[in-house]
């Protein structure tokens, strides 16, 4: 989130908005007071709880124009065209997904891009996430569960379906 700064008012898209990720990002854009429109189909509920103003479907053609800020969650780095057609200039584009994405892969120099996968905590941030989760004000968004028994097929569900939040493993 520090990366993007996002402030208030800002019209952010999320596109992936229903993974483990998004159902993080959406509660925390709508606690920094960002018009969040998330994509979504069946989840567009959960989305909306979870502080989403709208909810628009995954196709490139129901992407809004001039938003401010993007965040993709879940197409490839190198599929990115269409979410920074959605950005008005001077805006920014956040990805963490593979490959890395270029410039010249999003046709837009007049767009921020960022690859942020901060796997080793450079980018930090981690502690006001951890105080907002501690308030009560950033819950955990729960798709599944499954015991241990049941690990191999939670692998399975992760790859093969449609799932919103996080699918969690219990020993």
């Amino acid at each position: 989130m520090a990366t993007a700064e996002v402030q208030p008012g800002e019209t952010v898209l999320v596109v992936g908005a229903t993974g483990g990720v998004g159902t993080a990002v959406v509660p925390l854009l709508a606690h920094a007071k960002a018009r969040v429109i998330a994509t979504a189909t069946a989840d567009a509920d959960i989305l909306r709880a979870l502080g989403a103003d709208e909810t628009i479907g995954y196709a490139e053609s129901e992407y809004p124009s001039d938003v401010d800020v993007a965040f993709n969650l879940t197409l490839p780095g190198d599929h990115l065209a269409g979410v920074a057609s959605a950005i008005r200039p001077g805006g920014r584009l956040l990805t963490i997904t593979y490959p890395v994405p270029q410039q010249e892969w999003i046709g837009r120099d007049d767009v921020g891009l960022a690859f942020v996968l901060d796997m080793d905590g450079a980018f930090g941030g981690m502690r006001e996430v951890g105080e907002l989760a501690i308030r009560g004000d950033l819950s955990a968004t729960i798709g599944r569960r499954y015991t241990l028994d049941d690990g191999v097929q939670a692998c399975v569900d992760f790859v093969r379906l449609h799932t919103t939040g996080k699918l969690v493993v219990t020993m």
